[in-house]
């Protein structure tokens, strides 16, 4: 794990600390106005600041990039979020991970709400798969199938079972950079809840195994109806939909898990020039949604080169469960792909366009071909696809980019 000693270090040498400064001043400054010179001179030693009123700055913080240059101001700052209520207040705004460099224990994240990009040491994550989650924790595989949860920005790091402790698996043995067994992995929420629980889909007949910090084996969940494609937590329960477009629902809440049909499969209409399409599932605003990506191959030789072509969304009717096409995704964002798929509003991430899909290469890893990322924005007025600024220099098979909201709880 990293120590904090290397957190301060690395952020003291590299974080602007400008908004951390004027949120600080305006604190200070907005009570204590008649005072400023004397303030001045007595605060100058930062990491003599009383706990309490810390503990007032933190809690106005609402952004990870706020979060990161407060800790970096010394040891003292750094502990505050040892605070259950200073670590966990405000508003995370999503970040893409990049993929890893050659060579290199440092990971990039891209904040768009800053535009910049923030280089973080990630020892724990290097050679490994790795899943985003929205609370700001991966799931990561080593090429020994051992599995964990990790948070890039504490480091904290949380054993799971290896996968050979579960023999009906299957596993190999080790794997190669470009032998794919397990194609997602979900979280029910932050391991800091007791409930927290990890769901992964494995195997090249996409089915599905569970287990929980702590626990020393997975459990196998019943996959008998088809190849699972993605798999969200929604409402206490999981839900999975299959390549025969069907969604069911992994009740895990008691003594006893239960495996019942949520919905039926939607009726779709083909479209002849699509050679490829992938399936998501996201919630939004407390609403189920299908997406269907489309995809193209464009190569031109035997190895595939897949693009994405477009999106379609359909919305599911809670009480008939049929699904229905929608034309507008109103004020939400998606995040799609090497991740847990979720979902944003306008009005809480701004930064983010409303109406979009935010999207990275969830099937990079299947080739051991050295090539640039299928990811992007995805615009549901336009049907265009904008590049991402970033990302497409560093080329990985064994962690692609991925969309995680940081947490430093």
């Amino acid at each position: 794990m990293m120590n904090t000693d290397t957190v301060l270090r690395y952020y003291q040498s590299s974080l602007c600390f400008s908004t951390l400064l004027l949120i600080v001043e305006k604190i200070i400054f907005g009570s204590f106005s008649e005072y400023p010179n004397d303030l001045h001179m007595v605060m100058a030693d930062w990491s003599k600041l009383p706990d309490d009123l810390l503990k007032v700055i933190a809690k106005r913080l609402n952004s990870a990039e706020d979060y990161a240059s407060f800790g970096a101001v010394c040891k003292s700052w750094y502990s505050i979020f040892g605070d259950k209520e200073c670590g966990r207040s405000g508003l995370k705004s999503p970040w893409l991970m990049l993929a890893e460099k050659k060579d290199s224990d440092f990971r990039q994240f891209y904040s768009p709400l800053t535009g910049k990009v923030y280089e973080i040491p990630v020892p724990e994550a290097a050679g490994k798969w790795s899943w985003g989650s929205p609370y700001g924790w991966l799931v990561t595989l080593s090429t020994h199938f051992d599995m964990s949860l990790l948070n890039p920005i504490t480091g904290i790091h949380i054993p799971l079972p290896s996968l050979h402790a579960c023999p009906h698996m299957n596993v190999p043995e080790k794997s190669q950079s470009n032998d794919i067994f397990i194609y997602k992995a979900v979280l029910s929420s932050s391991p800091s809840s007791p409930e927290c629980a990890v769901v992964i889909i494995y195997s090249d007949y996409g089915r599905l195994a569970l287990t929980k910090p702590g626990h020393r084996t997975w459990t196998l969940l019943e996959s008998d109806y088809g190849p699972v494609e993605d798999i969200i937590y929604f409402d206490g329960s999981f839900l999975a939909v299959n390549m025969s477009w069907e969604v069911w629902m992994y009740d895990v809440s008691g003594s006893e898990m239960k495996t019942i049909r949520f919905a039926p499969a939607p009726l779709v209409h083909e479209i002849d020039e699509i050679e490829y399409e992938a399936k998501y599932l996201v919630e939004a605003g407390g609403e189920i949604y299908m997406v269907i990506r489309n995809l193209y191959d464009t190569a031109r030789r035997d190895i595939p080169y897949m693009r994405t072509w477009t999106f379609s969304v359909m919305k599911l009717d809670m009480s008939s469960k049929r699904w229905e096409d929608v034309e507008d995704m109103e004020h939400s964002t998606f995040f799609l792909g090497n991740n847990h798929s979720f979902s944003t509003s306008a009005s809480d991430y701004p930064e983010f366009r409303r109406n979009t899909i935010y999207f990275t290469d969830d099937y990079c890893g299947f080739l051991d071909i050295p090539r640039n990322f299928d990811m992007g924005i995805y615009n549901f007025h336009d049907t265009q696809i904008e590049h991402y600024p970033v990302g497409h220099e560093a080329l990985s098979v064994f962690s692609a980019p991925l969309w995680i909201k940081p947490s430093f709880s």
